[in-house]
């Protein structure tokens, strides 16, 4: 039923009343004149049910075309008068129509009835009593030829539409294999873009923690002997907690569709490696001494790659601020190898068993590292501390302009 709502339903449904109807009625009229009594009535009959078997031609079109042939056998049985009536267009219409339509193995049976038809509306025709009493002599061979054309023809335009056909539903199911690999794509980029967002809400979130309640601590104790020091704890704290707070709003602006602007705290850039001065000082200023050297040539990197690069030496600092000690040194060494570039985080402080990590800490570094085609080790050092090596080949994704800084 759904099928006879549809659009296709509806359309053949209106064809075959507002042009059927007036053949139907034309052709029921000639029928009466030319041999009026019961053979009329009955080729009368089988011209309406012919005719209003068009209606299903796309939605049941086997049936559809099987109703046309059983109603033109009865009127060819009846009577010859077939290929003088105007609707004897029906039958290629309905030919065509289960061609097109129709299921792969009705096609041949619907070839092999229109040349069984057409044979024998020949022979019907041809010696029926009615023609030859009117001096006609048609030439049997030329009246099968007709037929058979006009057969063929309807035949192969309807596999020629079926062919069309499912060329389009091809593109169809094209598109939509694309439209769903394009849905796909975004769902795994907004994944992506969480993950990311993620790690940098853990970074900034841990460090600056991390540096707070060190400087707490140690304000704290100075508040009793040393006002002048606590104040300046005070300030890190504050300078510290507006940092954090920049970078949380930097990062929830980007969680914000639709609402930033080229102004708005989403378009804020990211950290890079000449960041790396200010994250040191404020490293100190939580009281951690960290001794910074750099050797070999510098390349200017590119800024996924530099981003990176600073979250591992930020997260490795921020680790050692919570698990070495108050005793701890820490050193961040650059080696710029002309292969690739070797960073490494170790502190001096005592031996300690691996950080366990149930968080994005490791996990972070090594997701980070392992997107720009690097590697990270993170190990016990010998001698004591910890240990923390990011190893960065030269690759065309890791730079900005190929050049040196």
């Amino acid at each position: 039923m759904r099928q006879w709502t549809g659009t296709r339903g509806r359309t053949d449904i209106l064809l075959a009343t507002v042009i059927g109807a007036p053949v139907a009625a034309l052709s029921v009229f000639m029928a009466f004149v030319s041999a009026p009594g019961t053979r009329a009535w009955l080729v009368a009959v089988s011209l309406i049910v012919a005719h209003a078997a068009l209606a299903a031609r796309r939605v049941s079109p086997a049936a559809s075309f099987g109703v046309v042939c059983a109603a033109f056998a009865m009127q060819t049985a009846v009577t010859g008068m077939f290929l003088v009536l105007p609707s004897t267009l029906v039958f290629p219409v309905a030919l065509y129509s289960v061609c097109a339509f129709g299921s792969r193995r009705v096609v041949a049976l619907a070839l092999g009835a229109g040349v069984v038809g057409a044979v024998l509306v020949t022979v019907r025709f041809v010696h029926d009593g009615s023609v030859t009493a009117a001096g006609l002599r048609p030439d049997p061979f030329l009246v099968s030829g007709l037929l058979l054309a006009v057969v063929v023809a309807a035949w192969s335009l309807g596999l020629r539409r079926r062919t069309q056909l499912a060329y389009l539903a091809v593109l169809r199911e094209r598109a939509r294999h694309v439209a769903a690999e394009r849905e796909e794509r975004a769902r795994r980029a907004v994944r992506e873009e969480r993950a990311r967002i993620t790690r940098e809400m853990h970074d900034v979130i841990a460090h600056s923690l991390s540096v707070i309640i060190s400087q707490a601590k140690g304000g704290r104790y100075a508040a009793r002997s040393d006002p002048d020091r606590a104040s300046n704890v005070l300030s890190t704290i504050e300078e510290t907690g507006r940092h954090a707070l920049a970078d949380m709003r930097g990062l929830l602006g980007v969680l914000r569709s639709g609402e930033t602007n080229d102004d708005g705290p989403g378009q804020e850039p990211q950290p890079a490696l000449r960041d790396l001065p200010e994250l040191l000082d404020r490293v100190r200023a939580a009281g951690l001494p960290v001794h910074h050297r750099e050797h070999g040539t510098t390349r200017r990197l590119s800024p996924v790659a530099e981003l990176a690069v600073f979250r591992v030496v930020q997260e490795a600092l921020t680790n050692i601020i919570k698990h070495a000690g108050p005793t701890a040194r820490a050193e961040v060494e650059f080696a710029w190898a002309p292969d690739g570039l070797t960073v490494t985080v170790r502190d001096r402080g005592p031996e300690r068993r691996p950080v366990q990590e149930s968080g994005h800490g490791l996990t972070g570094m090594r997701e980070r590292i392992a997107a720009v085609g690097g590697s990270i080790s993170a190990e016990p050092a010998l001698g004591g501390g910890f240990l923390v090596t990011a190893r960065l080949p030269y690759d065309a994704r890791l730079f900005s302009d190929g050049g040196s800084a």
